[in-house]
């Protein structure tokens, strides 16, 4: 049996409707106050009839900060995919830090005790280390804890540190650190907040650039990964380096919308994020610019996936294909 975490979210349900799809027996893990509208949205991508794939997952009400109750849904599991993460950081420091290490911690140590055969966790590129210039970033670049780090890059880094300790125990286990998913998820978080800002006729970008992979490869390597003998091993998952201008404009595009003509630059953008802060917390508002969003959105980085290409040959689909292909999804269901 298979155990996935995240379910609601962008991978966690696009990778259970690949796992549905090879008939596997699918546990997921949701609170009790979790809603399936997101996951019924991500579904709907696929299949005209998603409730009748929801109805094979089996439920298990309980949460990752609850110790607990994940040592007795792990009964009968042999298969972990931990894809459970708060990414934005707004007014919940403390909730982004205990979901992202604390929890990993505690899924980790259930799946030991229980025995689980494997154990694939979802990390980002946020947790990998930096390079000089135009230099690609790759699995063994070397992390720097600093002010520069954001705090949901610095929680990733710390979760993947708590399953290399479970590794060093015996845990089976495999890390993927995708870039910048792209997907149809919905909710108006992560990526998806910039296709609604588009649809709604965005006329900023910055210079920034990053990694970006489409989130169905994301479950696709993954279930590749859990399945092969590879084991003890990270992954950056990235099939593109593309501006931020150009992600935008593609977006743009999808929608029939003017592209985007006004750049801000990264001290503009900074004191937004600083002032979007502080207003947050003063009104109880999740800001939808932070420091964290400022800094990823103008530093520009570039990424290697040679390392996942050389282990299973995989072939990443174009970031271009993959925006249009969400656009035309989301215009034809009024998203």
């Amino acid at each position: 049996m298979i155990l996935v975490t995240g379910a609601t979210g962008l991978v966690g349900g696009n990778l259970i409707w690949h796992l549905l799809q090879k008939n596997e027996r699918v546990t997921a893990i949701c609170r009790s106050t979790s809603k399936l509208d997101s996951l019924r949205t991500i579904f709907r991508f696929y299949t005209p009839y998603p409730d009748e794939y929801i109805a094979r997952i089996d439920w298990k009400i309980g949460d990752v900060l609850d110790a607990g109750s994940l040592h007795e849904t792990m009964i009968n599991v042999n298969t972990v995919y931990h894809c459970a993460a708060v990414v934005s950081l707004g007014n919940n420091a403390d909730i982004l830090l205990d979901t992202n290490v604390a929890g990993t911690r505690n899924m980790v140590e259930a799946a030991l005790e229980a025995g689980v055969q494997k154990f694939c966790f979802v990390s980002s590129i946020a947790a990998c280390g930096r390079a000089v210039g135009t230099e690609k970033i790759d699995e063994k670049s070397v992390w720097e804890d600093n002010q520069n780090r954001s705090l949901y890059a610095r929680s990733k880094y710390y979760s993947e540190q708590e399953v290399w300790k479970g590794i060093e125990k015996g845990l089976n286990a495999v890390i993927v650190n995708p870039g910048v998913i792209l997907g149809v998820s919905g909710t108006n978080s992560g990526s998806s907040q910039l296709f609604y800002q588009i649809k709604k006729g965005l006329k900023f970008y910055t210079n920034g650039g990053s990694g970006y992979v489409d989130v169905k490869d994301v479950a696709k390597v993954m279930i590749q990964l859990v399945n092969s003998e590879i084991t003890g091993e990270r992954f950056i998952l990235v099939a593109e380096n593309c501006s931020n201008k150009d992600v935008l404009s593609w977006m743009a595009d999808g929608y029939g919308k003017q592209r985007p003509f006004i750049n801000i630059g990264k001290r503009t953008l900074w004191l937004v994020g600083i002032i979007s802060e502080i207003l947050g917390k003063v009104f109880h508002f999740k800001p939808l610019i932070d420091r964290g969003t400022a800094l990823s959105a103008t530093n520009r980085e570039y990424y290697s996936s040679r390392k996942i290409q050389d282990a299973i040959g995989f072939g990443f689909t174009p970031v271009s294909r993959c925006i249009d292909q969400v656009c035309k999804f989301m215009s034809q269901n009024g998203k």
